[in-house]
């Protein structure tokens, strides 16, 4: 199970400057909230103040999470291809919690590979359903309560196969990841005035499930600015400050977390 470390009043950064947790009285669902990224922002999240229903599909995995964070914490399952279930989840954190959510992390997602000439159209079109489809119902299942609300936060998970490179046989992984980034973007726009931002976080190798089953060599770190795999919390910091009121000046952008992949290799 994965950990991230609470947040340590001590430190400094804006939380202890301004004496009070960063998303205090906030409302987050959380796709894909039982493992992996999702998990590490779901308890990030609570450990700031936020009020999270967790939302996956494994049952018991989703509430094993939510049990462990505690009374602000709830689960319910959800399949983001299904934009009932989406609904479900929005209800469900108005009964456990009092309010809409005005967070909303999609952290939710699938890897298809396959290359170009040979993958089954089926497998492609998962991958949009997943990825694609699965981020738009989200976001049009919370939009409603956000405008009500005049605020809120939607961030998603993306790739940087799909935003800032190609990657060989990930055709229908990296096309779906490519089109979530461009539907955040106008997403933001579509929302402009209303309170709402939308942006993205594009992560580079994380220590996760889905990306160890890719196999990439140790070796490959080696040649990154920073020397080692991604973790959970590394996107879950970057989460949290998109979520946070101290971006309420940013919308329509592509976070990079990635070490320094986008930057090249370290040569000599």
């Amino acid at each position: 199970m994965t950990s991230v470390r609470p947040h340590d009043a001590s430190e400094e950064g804006p939380r202890s400057r301004a004496g009070r947790l960063r998303l205090d009285g906030r409302i987050a669902i959380v796709s894909g909230g039982a493992g992996g990224i999702g998990q590490g922002v779901a308890e990030l999240f609570v450990a700031e103040g936020a009020s999270v229903m967790v939302c996956d599909l494994p049952e018991s995995e989703g509430k094993a999470v939510a049990q462990n964070l505690g009374p602000t914490a709830g689960y319910t399952a959800l399949d983001v291809r299904d934009p009932g279930q989406w609904r479900n989840a929005v209800e469900a954190c108005a009964a456990a919690f009092g309010a809409e959510p005005d967070i909303l992390v999609q952290t939710a997602g699938i890897m298809v590979p396959g290359p170009v000439d040979t993958v089954d159209p089926e497998q492609f079109r998962t991958a949009f359903e997943v990825n694609v489809m699965g981020t738009l119902h989200g976001i049009q299942a919370v939009a409603p309560g956000m405008r009500r609300g005049g605020r809120g936060a939607i961030v998603v998970v993306t790739s940087m196969a799909g935003v800032t490179f190609a990657c060989k046989s990930l055709g229908p992984y990296a096309a779906s990841k490519a089109a979530a980034s461009s539907l955040v973007r106008t997403a933001a726009l579509d929302f402009g005035g209303t309170g709402i931002r939308v942006n993205s976080i594009v992560p580079g190798q994380i220590d996760t499930p889905m990306s160890r089953a890719a196999g990439v060599p140790a070796e490959f770190f080696d040649q990154m600015p920073i020397p080692r795999s991604g973790q959970p919390s590394d996107i879950a910091n970057a989460a949290l400050y998109l979520a946070s009121d101290e971006s309420s000046w940013v919308t329509g952008t592509d976070l990079l977390v990635d070490g320094g992949m986008e930057a090249g290799p370290v040569l000599g």
